[in-house]
C-alpha cells in the first residue's frame, strides 16, 4: 500500500470521527501551510476552491457552502447554472481531496492541523493528526497467545482485567486529548490573532474611524478637462478656478457629480462587518467633504488612487508605492516603487487596453496625521484592481501571513505596503499576485 492510500485512508478516519474545534489562527495557518505547498504551487483552481471553503467555514458562514453557490463564487458561473449539467464542483471537490491525500502524504506529514473535506459534503473539518498512543513498557501490547487463551475459562478473568486496564487507560487518553484541544480553542479564541489586532487597531472603540471613499465625479472632470486637480484646490473647494471662462462649464458638471464607484460600497459592508468594538464610531465620509482636521482626530480608510481621492498626497512621503495618473496621456498609469528590494521592479507600466488584462493594486498601512492613529490606503488602476486589492485585504487565509511579519515586540501590528498584480481570468475570477511588501519602523 503507497503512502497517497494510507494517507487517504487516515483521512477517512478523520471525516468519521468527531474533532473539537480548533482555534480560528491554527486553522487559518494550517491553510496557508497547504497553500505555500509545492504540491499546491501550480493549481490555482484547487487552491482557490480550498482557499474560500476554508475561510467561509472559519468565518461561521459554512452553511452556504453547496454546489450551486461554489459554481458561482469559485468559478464564476452564472446564478443560474445547473450543477447537474456543470459539474466542475464535484470533479474539483474529488481531485481536492486526492490532493489533500498526496500533500499529508509528503509536504504536510508533519503538520499537526490537518485539513479534511468529507465525502458528501464540501464543508472542511479541522482535525489533529496525534497518533493513538503506543503500549508502554509496563503495560506492553496483548500478544497473540492470550487472544486465543480467551476461550479458556481459567484466562477469561484475567484478559477481562487487562481489557479493563487498557480501556480505562484509553479513555483517560481520549478525555486528556479533548480537554487539551478544547482548552487550546479557548485560549486561541482569547488571544487575539494578527488579524484581530489589526482591525482592533483600526476600529477601535475609543476613536473615530471615517472610511473616504473615491469621487468618480473628480475622475469624469480630470478626463473631460485633460487637466489633474491638486489637493490644496481640492480641499478648498476651488475646483475649476484656473480654467479660462468657456471652460467654467465642466466645473459646474463636476459639482453637480457626487458619485462614488461599487467598490466603496464593498468595502464599507466589510469594515461594517469588523467594527464590532463601537459600530456607532464608524463614518463613511465623500472625499469632496472631508476636511483636514477630520483626518487628524480620527482613523481613516481611504479608498482610491490620487486621481480619484487627491487626499492620499497627504501620505506620499509615508510610501514606497504610488499608482500615478498623467493627465495628458489619460488611458495610462505608471506604478512607482521609490525604494526597491530584491527581485523588485522600479515601476510597472500600465494602460486601460493592456492586452494581458492586468492590472495593479496597492494597499498601505500607516501612522495617521494627528500621530496617534492609524491609516489604511486602498487603491488601484481600475475599480476592478481597487475591488481585488479589498477581497485581499478582507481574506483572513491571504492576510495573515504578512501580518506576523509586520508584528511588532508588543503585539501590535506595524506599518506595511502592498503591492498587487491583479490579472482578470477567463472564467471572470481575478488572480492576484504579490510584486512587492515593504514593512516600515512605526
Amino acid at each position: 500500500m503507497n503512502a497517497v492510500t494510507q494517507e487517504q485512508e487516515k483521512n477517512s478516519m478523520f471525516e468519521s470521527g468527531l474533532t473539537p474545534p480548533q482555534p480560528r489562527e491554527a486553522c487559518l495557518d494550517a491553510l496557508a501551510r497547504v497553500l505555500a505547498s509545492q504540491t499546491f504551487a501550480k493549481s490555482a483552481r484547487l487552491s482557490s476552491f480550498l482557499r474560500h471553503v476554508c475561510v467561509t467555514t472559519v468565518e461561521g458562514q459554512a452553511v452556504v457552502l453547496c454546489e450551486q453557490h461554489i459554481g458561482v463564487a469559485v468559478f464564476g458561473r452564472p446564478e443560474h447554472f445547473n450543477p447537474a449539467d456543470d459539474t466542475i464542483v464535484r470533479t474539483t471537490a474529488r481531485l481536492l481531496r486526492q490532493r489533500l491525500a498526496q500533500y499529508y502524504a509528503e509536504e504536510g506529514n508533519a503538520d499537526a492541523l490537518r485539513i479534511a473535506i468529507p465525502r458528501g459534503t464540501y464543508v472542511p473539518v479541522f482535525v489533529l493528526a496525534t497518533a493513538m498512543p503506543s503500549p508502554t513498557a509496563e503495560e506492553p501490547a496483548l500478544p497473540l497467545e492470550l487472544s486465543v487463551a480467551a476461550t479458556s475459562p481459567k484466562s477469561a478473568p484475567v484478559l477481562r482485567d487487562r481489557r479493563l486496564t487498557l480501556g480505562i487507560a484509553a479513555l483517560v487518553v481520549v478525555i486528556v486529548v479533548v480537554v487539551l484541544a478544547g482548552a487550546t480553542a479557548w485560549l486561541g479564541q482569547r488571544g487575539p490573532s494578527g488579524v484581530t489586532t489589526f482591525w482592533t487597531a483600526l476600529l477601535p472603540a475609543d476613536r473615530d474611524a471615517l472610511l473616504v471613499v473615491s469621487d468618480a465625479g473628480l475622475v469624469l472632470y480630470q478626463l473631460e478637462t485633460r487637466s489633474q486637480v491638486s489637493l490644496e484646490a481640492y480641499a478648498a473647494k476651488r475646483v475649476g478656478e484656473p480654467l479660462v471662462p468657456p471652460d467654467l462649464g465642466h466645473a459646474e458638471h463636476f459639482r453637480a457629480r457626487r458619485y462614488t464607484g461599487m467598490s466603496s460600497v464593498q468595502l464599507a459592508a466589510e469594515l461594517g462587518k469588523r467594527a464590532i468594538a463601537a459600530p456607532q464610531r464608524l463614518h463613511l465620509r465623500f472625499a469632496r467633504d472631508l476636511q483636514l482636521g477630520d483626518l487628524k482626530r480620527a482613523n481613516v480608510i481611504l479608498l482610491g488612487v490620487a486621481q480619484a481621492n487627491p487626499w492620499w498626497a497627504l501620505y506620499r512621503s509615508q510610501l514606497d508605492f504610488h499608482i500615478d495618473w498623467n493627465p495628458q496621456q489619460p488611458d495610462q498609469f505608471l506604478i512607482l516603487n521609490d525604494h526597491p528590494r530584491s527581485g523588485e521592479a522600479l515601476g510597472y507600466a500600465f494602460k486601460i487596453d493592456d492586452p494581458q488584462r492586468r492590472g495593479f493594486a496597492t494597499i498601505a498601512y500607516t501612522r495617521g496625521l494627528g500621530g496617534d492613529g492609524h491609516a489604511l490606503l486602498i487603491g488601484g488602476t481600475t475599480s476592478a484592481g481597487t475591488e481585488a486589492a479589498i477581497e485581499f485585504l478582507v481574506d483572513p487565509a491571504r492576510l495573515a501571513p504578512l501580518l506576523k511579519q509586520a508584528s511588532l515586540a508588543d503585539g501590535s501590528v506595524g506599518s506595511f505596503e502592498i503591492l498587487l498584480q491583479c490579472v482578470l481570468q477567463a472564467n471572470g475570477s481575478t488572480d492576484v499576485r504579490i510584486l512587492g511588501f515593504h514593512l516600515h519602523q512605526s
